[in-house]
């Protein structure tokens, strides 16, 4: 196994650019469990606590329908932010291109240049009311991305989480897919690791291994099958690719067959 590790540049806290984001909360009735809405609201407690004035925050939700919690806010205004998100409740199906059309209008309010501006989805990744591929749903505000707004989502829940429609989500808004499933997950996504989360210091990256066929016979990557880059599309930059956070960490593993002749 041939391991490969690539340490992005380090932003601190103090010098991360002011970020509006817009949380877009499920709240349908698949959430009602407490490690799915109730470590929502944990969740968006840690993030909410280490914003300030610099920030602003706004709180969307869908369920059966859709609805603005809170609007764009003031980062440092905490006791309003928190209160929004003890009053979220469980209930309806799941209505989620809905959500996504009124977090995106949220979104262009906030847009800013020299400032982040993501949306958030928080969800066990269910759609079953309206355009439910990621697809679908992305085609109607796809203009967004190109305009500025990017879209990460956090999984919540065990069984019947839908890990696929959260990760095509955020690749097809420009953003990270994580998973929370405890409170200490949620300290590390949105609390100790949050500018490394939300500050990207390298977009639309490729990186490329070769090997030497003196040394390497065959070799297989373990992983990233669905990150691959055809090797005509290398230096094309409009083929989409990932984003780098702020001192963001990237392993990649090989699988190697070394020839006879290889050494060392």
């Amino acid at each position: 196994l041939f391991r490969v590790g690539i340490q992005a540049k380090e932003v601190s806290d103090d010098d991360r650019m002011p970020a509006n984001l817009v949380f877009l909360i499920d709240t349908s009735c698949s959430m009602r469990s407490s490690d799915k809405l109730g470590l929502t609201k944990a969740s968006l407690k840690e993030a909410v606590s280490r914003l300030d004035e610099r920030d602003q925050v706004a709180i969307t939700t869908y369920a059966g329908g859709v609805r603005l919690v809170l609007p764009p806010t003031r980062g440092d205004q905490h006791d309003r932010i928190t209160a929004a998100i003890d009053n979220l409740r469980s209930s309806g199906g799941t209505a989620m291109s809905s959500g996504l059309e009124l977090a995106y209008k949220q979104a262009s309010r906030m847009l800013s240049e020299g400032e982040i501006t993501r949306i958030i989805v928080c969800s066990d990744g269910d759609a079953n009311i309206g355009a439910t591929s990621p697809q679908e749903m992305l085609r109607r505000v796809k203009g967004y991305v190109s305009e500025g707004v990017t879209l990460s989502t956090i999984g919540f829940g065990q069984g019947n989480y839908k890990d696929a429609m959260m990760e095509q989500l955020a690749n097809k808004g420009d953003g990270k897919h994580y998973n929370i499933d405890s409170k200490r997950q949620a300290r590390r996504v949105l609390g100790r690791d949050r500018t490394k989360r939300l500050q990207d210091v390298a977009q639309d990256v490729k990186i490329q291994v070769e090997f030497n066929p003196e040394a390497v016979q065959a070799y297989r990557l373990v992983g990233y099958e669905n990150r691959a880059v055809a090797d005509k599309d290398f230096r094309n930059d409009k083929v989409d690719a990932g984003e780098i956070g702020a001192g963001h960490q990237v392993t990649a593993l090989y699988e190697l067959e070394l020839t006879e002749e290889a050494e060392g």
